[in-house]
C-alpha cells in the first residue's frame, strides 16, 4: 500500500528537489502545498516596533505635558471667555432648570405662581416692607439694573411693573426668602422713612419749564418736611431714600403709589404706613399732635419747634 499525501510519515518536498509535474487534471504540489510551504516561511512580519513600550512612551509623553500646561493655565489665569455661559443659559441657570425642583413639574408650577405679600403663606408680609428691605439690604442692585430688568434668583431676568403688586421673590433677588425675619428687622430699624427728592440744578438746566417747576415743588416741599422732622431731634432718626438718585426712583414711585395712594413726594411712612407729605406733616404738628405721634411709636422727641398759626 502506497503512502497517502496526508500521512505524517511522508517527508516533505525539499526546497531544491520540486516534487514532479503533476499530470493532466491534477493539482499541481507545486502551485499549492509547496507555493504555501515555500511562502509562509518568507512573508514580511509585522513592524516590531509599533506596541512596543518605548513606542508608548513617546505617545503618552507629550499628551500628558500638554494636559499639565491647560490646567496651569486654567489655574493662573482661569477659564476663558468662550467657555463662558450664553446670556439664555445663565437665564436657565438662574432659573434653576438643572436643580431638581426646577426641572421637576411641581417646581416649575411653584417657580410660575406668583409670590405676594399678604397672600397665602405670606399673609403677614407688606409690600412695603418688602420694598424697604430691598432698598436697605440690597443696596447694590436696581430694579432696573440689567437694561431694564433686574435678574432675580430662580426666576431669571424680570420686568419690574410697579402698577401691579410685585412678586416678593424680586424684592429678595439674592435669594434670601426668609420674610418673616426681614420684615422684623425693617420694623425695628426704619420705622420713620422719608421717601424725598434732592435738588439738582445741572439736571433741572436740561429739561422743559413745567418739569423744571414740578421738580422744583418736589424738592421744596421735600426740604420742608426734612427741616421738620430734623427740628424735632428723634431717636431713631428717620431714615430718607432720595428717588431721585437711584436709576429705579420712577419705579419705586410708581409701587409707593400703588401701596400708600400717595404719588408724590415727599412721602411719609410711620411705621410702613404713609401719614402723607409736607403739607400733611405741618398740619399735624400745628395741631400739636405730632410729637405724641412720634412718642405713641416708640421714638424719643428732645426737640420742641413751634408751631404756627
Amino acid at each position: 500500500m502506497l503512502p497517502s499525501s496526508n500521512d505524517p510519515a511522508t517527508p516533505a518536498p525539499h526546497p531544491m528537489n520540486p516534487p514532479a509535474p503533476a499530470g493532466p487534471g491534477e493539482p499541481s504540489d507545486m502551485s499549492a502545498k509547496y507555493y504555501v510551504h515555500h511562502h509562509h516561511h518568507h512573508a514580511p512580519s509585522a513592524r516590531p516596533w509599533t506596541s512596543s513600550p518605548y513606542r508608548r512612551r513617546r505617545i503618552a509623553a507629550p499628551l500628558i505635558l500638554a494636559a499639565l500646561t491647560g490646567l496651569l493655565y486654567l489655574w493662573i489665569c482661569g477659564a476663558p471667555s468662550f467657555f463662558s455661559l450664553s446670556p439664555a443659559l445663565k437665564d436657565a441657570e438662574h432659573g434653576d432648570l438643572w436643580n431638581s425642583a426646577g426641572s421637576s413639574p411641581a417646581g416649575r408650577v411653584a417657580q410660575a405662581k406668583p409670590q405676594l405679600a399678604g397672600q397665602g403663606a405670606y399673609a403677614d408680609v407688606r409690600e412695603i416692607d418688602a420694598l424697604l428691605h430691598f432698598i436697605y439690604n440690597q443696596t447694590d442692585r436696581r430694579l432696573d439694573e440689567d437694561g431694564g430688568t433686574i435678574r432675580v434668583e430662580a426666576l431669571g431676568s424680570v420686568h419690574v411693573d410697579g402698577t401691579a403688586p410685585v412678586d416678593l421673590r424680586v424684592y429678595a433677588a439674592n435669594g434670601d426668602y426668609n420674610w418673616a425675619q426681614h420684615t422684623k428687622r425693617i420694623r425695628s430699624l426704619y420705622p420713620l422713612v422719608v421717601f424725598s427728592k434732592t435738588y439738582c440744578p445741572y439736571v433741572e438746566l436740561s429739561i422743559s419749564t413745567s418739569l423744571r417747576r414740578f421738580a422744583d415743588h418736589s424738592h421744596r416741599y421735600s426740604q420742608k418736611a426734612k427741616a421738620l422732622l430734623e427740628a424735632y431731634e428723634i431717636s431713631p432718626a428717620p431714615k430718607i431714600i432720595e428717588v431721585n438718585v437711584r436709576s429705579d426712583g420712577p419705579q419705586i414711585q410708581t409701587i409707593l403709589s400703588r401701596v400708600t395712594g400717595r404719588s408724590t413726594v415727599p412721602n411719609i411712612l410711620l411705621k410702613g404706613k404713609s401719614i402723607g407729605g409736607s403739607d400733611e406733616l405741618h398740619r399735624i404738628h400745628n395741631e400739636g399732635q405730632l410729637k405724641k405721634l412720634l412718642e405713641d411709636n416708640g421714638f424719643t422727641v428732645n426737640g420742641n419747634p413751634p408751631t404756627s398759626t
